[in-house]
């Protein structure tokens, strides 16, 4: 699986710090980012690996990052009880179906059954 996400000025704003907080220190960063690297690989896992491109795409990625923020924050604020949330579950409903089409050829046959009846 492939982080995209950084830790940015939106994530720690999402997180309830100012950019420039002096409260930011390297261990709260790399708690940060362990969030958000743990909240992708479990969209990613919840949707599909495969296709790394797929979540930088310019009609999926807003998506991606408002779950993997909606995750990243919750597990970040709350590491020992936190469960995902009702609204990151429902984004990850609908990146399950634009996983999905994109994985229909023009022909309606998947990538899975055209490698199996030897077409690629």
């Amino acid at each position: 699986m492939t982080t995209i996400l950084k830790v940015d000025d939106e994530f720690k704003r999402v997180l309830g710090y100012l950019p420039d907080d002096d409260m930011l220190d390297d261990q709260l960063i790399q708690r940060m980012t362990s969030a958000l690297d743990a909240a992708e690989i479990y969209v990613q896992g919840a949707v599909g690996e495969n296709k790394a491109d797929f979540y930088q795409s310019e009609k999926i990625l807003p998506l991606y990052k408002l779950a993997c923020y909606a995750i990243g924050a919750n597990w970040f604020n709350h590491p020992s009880s936190a469960v995902s949330s009702t609204t990151a579950k429902a984004i990850i409903g609908q990146l399950r179906g634009s996983y999905d089409e994109s994985e229909v050829s023009d022909d309606g046959t998947t990538t899975e059954s055209r490698s199996t009846n030897g077409v690629n």
